[in-house]
């Protein structure tokens, strides 16, 4: 093969993150995990351990974001978040799964209080994962319902 052959296949494996020969996918790594010092930000009870590999955890005075990436199927992804949402606190609001991307939306007590968003991830059976929740000590206590619009 001639130089210019060769510096070519290389150029082009790189630029398409072609698979090593060991069966992984060199474009697709594994995720690693957020450090403990963001994992102790996630409300009591919301596990995700179930789903898959937190990432990213993000939190301010009245919200909690939590970016993720699960092997898992989108149907079952869907219905462990809620499990996991419902575990932390909070109540399932609906779910809108059109099999390439799915929302999971949440309430606590009258108020709307997060959604998960999952999508197809760039590797091949992965799906990324957003979850923001209103953090519970945003949310007013409230002696009786809003009124009706």
């Amino acid at each position: 093969m001639s130089r210019k052959a060769a510096l070519l296949l290389t150029l082009t494996a790189a630029l398409t993150g072609c698979s090593s020969t060991a069966g992984g996918d060199a474009a697709c790594p594994a995720p690693v995990p957020a450090p403990t010092e963001e994992t102790a930000l996630l409300p009591d009870g919301l596990s995700f351990d179930q789903i898959g590999t937190v990432t990213s955890v993000r939190s301010d005075d009245r919200h909690i974001s939590l970016q993720a990436v699960s092997d898992k199927h989108i149907d079952e992804v869907t219905v462990l978040i809620q499990d996991a949402v419902i575990a932390a606190g909070y109540r399932p609001a609906g779910m809108d799964n059109e099999g390439f991307e799915a929302e999971v939306f949440f309430t606590a007590g009258a108020y709307a209080a997060g959604q998960a968003v999952v999508r197809r991830s760039g590797c091949p059976d992965r799906w990324d994962i957003e979850l923001v929740l209103i953090t519970t000590e945003a949310i007013p206590p409230q002696s009786s319902p809003p009124p009706a619009p």
